[in-house]
């Protein structure tokens, strides 16, 4: 079984991380801006479309990838 992780899980990970120490950091200092808001949200999109896509199984993964490739 292969022990790797893929680099779409990866960069979810790391997206999840930002966004969690920016939220961390913000939340009591800048409550009240909404476009810090939208930002964050569509970052935490982001990374939990990039985590979903970065666990597929591997046939799924390759549907996908063939699927993006002709598009």
């Amino acid at each position: 079984m292969k022990t790797d992780m893929r680099k779409e899980l990866k960069i979810g990970i790391l997206l999840f991380a930002v966004f969690n120490l920016i939220n961390f950091f913000t939340k009591n200092m800048l409550p009240e801006i909404p476009a810090l808001h939208f930002i964050l949200g569509g970052l935490v999109g982001l990374a939990l479309c990039q985590i979903i896509i970065g666990i597929l199984p591997e046939s799924t993964y390759l549907k996908l990838k063939n699927f993006k490739k002709n598009c």
